[in-house]
């Protein structure tokens, strides 16, 4: 009856994948493509598809990492891995939606300057506290709730947005250079 008793739809689910560092998560990568010969990388933005791109090329991979926006339809039957999270998560959304996904897998590092915006460096500290490697890897549906929390609140700050060529120069562009906790 009129809709008020029925689930809402959340959108694309997210699997967040987190390393303490992006050296960590880049060797993640490797091994995912070791595993999958099939899975493509997907950046959104140049300079993350270029560090990666290179630390491939260093262990002997040739590797090709797609800008999101430049990923299609066609190449969607593949496997695909986005190695950033999008600062605001309305375009994960519509990317995922547009390649005709349920789900998508991130990667990311507590390094990376969208969680330094919302106090990555803390995390990074109570990991190490808590005995975590630089390898090992954090999966849990509260970190993704907050990440999406964190993308709301960009969302909501956010001045401008538009095209940069890193997450730290969109942060910026789009006036979010403050911490956001």
């Amino acid at each position: 009856m009129f809709g008020l008793f029925s689930k809402k739809n959340k959108g694309v689910k997210v699997a967040d994948k987190i390393w303490i560092s992006d050296e960590a998560k880049f060797r993640a990568c490797l091994e995912f493509k070791k595993s999958d010969p099939n899975v493509l990388f997907i950046a959104w933005f140049e300079e993350t598809k270029n560090k990666l791109q290179a630390y491939f090329r260093a262990n002997h991979l040739e590797e090709r990492v797609y800008l999101a926006g430049y990923v299609n339809f066609s190449q969607a039957d593949r496997p695909l891995i986005f190695v950033e999270h999008h600062p605001l998560g309305s375009e994960e959304q519509r990317k995922a939606t547009e390649l005709g996904k349920d789900e998508i897998v991130v990667l990311s590092s507590l390094s990376e300057p969208f969680f330094q915006s919302f106090g990555g460096e803390r995390i990074v500290e109570m990991m190490r506290k808590m005995g975590m490697g630089a390898d090992e890897m954090i999966e849990n549906n509260m970190i993704s709730n907050s990440i999406k929390n964190a993308q709301e609140k960009i969302a909501k700050k956010a001045v401008i947005t538009g095209a940069a060529r890193s997450q730290s120069d969109w942060l910026l562009n789009a006036g979010v250079n403050q911490q956001l906790d």
